[in-house]
């Protein structure tokens, strides 16, 4: 996008980089859920939290933080933990992120006229063309799939530099924007030849505001404001491990007063 008028709404609302919930989204929303990040099995299957927690004889709650968590209480821990890397921070893992557009295009009326935003200091954007994550416009030659689009290098060519692109200025961060429908989130990436690494967006809501996805490059949980049943949604999604939390829940990686050590 070349104009980021659509965001002025994030840009009006957003305050400073607070150690709460309002720092990510707009307080604005009657209710806000938390998605958790899974952590990685020795084989790269995902760890859901609760597994940890079982595995640690820790206490699973909305503020819960990985870094408390993972550490085994006193006589907890016995065998080799069922995660070896901790939850993926400032990325949404694609099933899950699929997961969650599919409860999240039944509680708007704009599906197809979304936004979405990726933090410009991200290797890849800041060192590369804008063609690296768009879907070019070029028709698809197999005849079983007329008017499909495929990447082209003819259409890649003429992409701007993402240097030359304007940017969303919130308080602590700056993102490039694009515009399109709501699977369209799926398809952000870094993008050549032969090549896809899928990166999910760190901001996205659709054009009537009815919800907002937060992921932050700095934490390992994926926030979302918006109506209460779409949070009731979510919560109840066996996809996803959410929780509600309150716009002014703690979100640093300190802030686990439950499961954080004695003294600390």
């Amino acid at each position: 996008m070349t104009d980021t008028s659509p965001a002025s709404w994030l840009e009006a609302e957003m305050g400073d980089f607070d150690a709460d919930v309002r720092a990510l989204l707009p307080g604005r929303f009657d209710a806000y859920a938390r998605i958790l990040h899974p952590a990685d099995s020795p084989l790269g299957e995902p760890v859901p939290w609760h597994e940890v927690a079982r595995w640690t004889g820790r206490s699973m709650h909305p503020r819960v933080q990985f870094k408390a968590l993972s550490r085994p209480a006193r006589g907890a821990g016995d065998g080799p933990p069922p995660w070896d890397e901790p939850p993926e921070r400032g990325e949404l893992p694609q099933p899950m992120l699929s997961a969650l557009c599919a409860v999240l295009a039944g509680h708007t009326g704009t599906p197809d006229r979304c936004w979405f935003c990726l933090w410009d200091g991200w290797a890849w954007i800041a060192d590369t063309a804008s063609a690296m994550v768009l879907l070019e416009a070029l028709p698809d030659a197999s005849p079983d799939a007329p008017g499909r689009r495929r990447p082209g290098r003819e259409a890649a060519a003429k992409a701007p530099a993402f240097d030359d692109m304007p940017r969303v200025r919130l308080p602590w961060r700056e993102y490039v924007m694009f515009e399109g429908p709501l699977a369209a989130a799926t398809e952000l990436g870094q993008r050549t030849a032969g090549f896809f690494s899928p990166q999910s967006p760190n901001l996205f809501w659709p054009a009537d505001r009815s919800w907002c996805v937060a992921t932050d490059i700095d934490f390992d949980s994926t926030y979302v404001g918006g109506p209460a049943w779409l949070v009731g949604d979510l919560v109840g999604d066996p996809a996803l491990e959410a929780v509600r939390v309150e716009p002014t829940d703690p979100i640093d990686e300190d802030s686990d007063q439950i499961n954080r050590p004695p003294g600390r």
